[in-house]
């Protein structure tokens, strides 16, 4: 399942998922932190077409993997679909800078029965028909990553 990979490599698993009709790109799968939350970034929020009366205004304070903490503006319900299989997930929306558009963690990996693979770009979960499996970007990866340093430099 490696052969058409970039080798060595240590990406993180960034995939493209349907989120409420909107096709996404830049999805993170935490397999490294195991993120407690599923997190949709604000401006991808936005440009989804949401407004912030959407939100359930319960609004959480999140640590991130540095010890920065962050308020929410608060949660919403929405349609993920991998293949055949759809789930509802509540996402936390923060207003971060942030190189994905959103985080999928324990929750969905949970809810889907889902297996993912840094090593092997992929994330695999069963359905009615067999086990179905969704490709990370490696070229999306690496994008994130790069971009997360500049993040980092406009912000210090």
């Amino acid at each position: 399942e490696t052969v058409d990979l970039d080798k060595p490599h240590d990406d993180a698993l960034v995939i493209r998922i349907d989120v409420s009709g909107c096709e996404l790109s830049r999805v993170m799968i935490d397999t490294e932190t195991g993120s407690s939350t599923d997190v949709l970034f604000y401006d991808a929020f936005k440009r989804m077409g949401f407004t912030k009366t959407l939100l359930k205004e319960e609004r959480s304070l999140l640590i991130g993997f540095a010890g920065e903490t962050t308020y929410s503006f608060g949660s919403i319900e929405l349609t993920v679909t991998a293949g055949e299989i759809r789930k509802i997930v509540e996402f936390i929306v923060i207003d971060r800078p942030a190189p994905f558009n959103a985080i999928l963690g324990r929750p969905w990996l949970y809810s889907m029965k889902a297996v993912p693979s840094t090593y092997h770009q992929c994330l695999k979960f069963p359905t009615p028909k067999g086990v179905e499996t969704i490709r990370g970007s490696q070229k999306s990866s690496r994008i994130c990553y790069l971009a997360s340093f500049k993040d980092i430099e406009q912000h210090s």
